[in-house]
């Protein structure tokens, strides 16, 4: 029911629940069934009160750390939310560590995370004008491999 659902409101302009019922041919306490679970999983909106449509997520440019454990879930083999959630903090924290000790972290084809020094340099203060000194520190940097690369640009 809910994949016929959000297939209509992808297709539509915003419905009401019984203009939903009506095109799909089932009663509407089916439909508000669904509407509910659908506003849950954030994957629908209601713009307007009792108007529903899809949120269009190639509006969305960034993707939260939430909304990132709910597609992991979706596309790897996690049970629940918390699985996916674990198993993302787990690598982060394992990248950190990595990095933090001096090591690169190579994904062959995906990309590569390292450590580099940035040095001493004088600044100025935009408001000012001021010469500023902009403390030497260690930044990561990321290089897309060949595979992400093309992936992206085709």
């Amino acid at each position: 029911m809910k994949e016929k659902i959000l297939k209509l409101l992808a297709k539509s302009e915003p419905l009401k629940t019984r203009d939903i019922a009506k095109v799909l041919k089932v009663d509407s306490k089916e439909v508000t069934k669904a509407i509910k679970a659908l506003k849950k999983e954030e994957k629908i909106v209601s713009p307007k009160k009792s108007f529903y449509t899809v949120e269009k997520m190639e509006e969305k440019l960034v993707v939260s750390k939430k909304d990132f454990v709910s597609l992991y879930k979706e596309k790897g083999t996690f049970k629940t939310k918390v699985e996916a959630e674990t198993s993302l903090n787990s690598f982060m924290d394992l990248v950190g560590e990595l990095l933090t000790s001096g090591k690169e972290v190579n994904f062959t084809g995906w990309g590569k995370f390292k450590i580099v020094q940035r040095e001493e340099r004088i600044g100025r203060n935009p408001q000012t004008g001021e010469e500023i000194t902009i403390f030497a520190k260690k930044i990561i940097k990321f290089k897309s491999g060949k595979k992400l690369d093309e992936k992206v640009n085709n």
